[in-house]
């Protein structure tokens, strides 16, 4: 059985099913929190960018080194090719 996990609209941690806090605006967009610490600092207009444990300052400040994709260096293969031998004669 799998579980459908959810990430926090604010700080991109996983919510799994039954938990977190669902918040529906006016306009009918549905928000979806870790925890009352997210609703509240989405609530004041706090960018979670500046804030260090989030997943958004983690990504831009370049700290999260798992999820990137290393990429392999490639080696360019030479191609052989024949040269002349200076003053051999045939």
């Amino acid at each position: 059985m799998v579980l459908k996990t959810e990430l926090c609209r604010f700080s991109g941690a996983k919510i799994y099913p039954g938990k977190g806090i669902r918040f529906i605006r006016a306009d009918s967009q549905v928000f979806l929190f870790a925890n009352s610490k997210c609703k509240r600092y989405f609530h004041n207009r706090l960018k979670p960018s500046k804030l260090t444990w989030t997943a958004m300052y983690r990504k831009q400040h370049k700290k999260d080194i798992a999820a990137e994709a290393v990429k392999k260096k490639r080696r360019t293969n030479k191609k052989p090719y024949s040269r002349s031998i200076v003053g051999a004669t045939l």
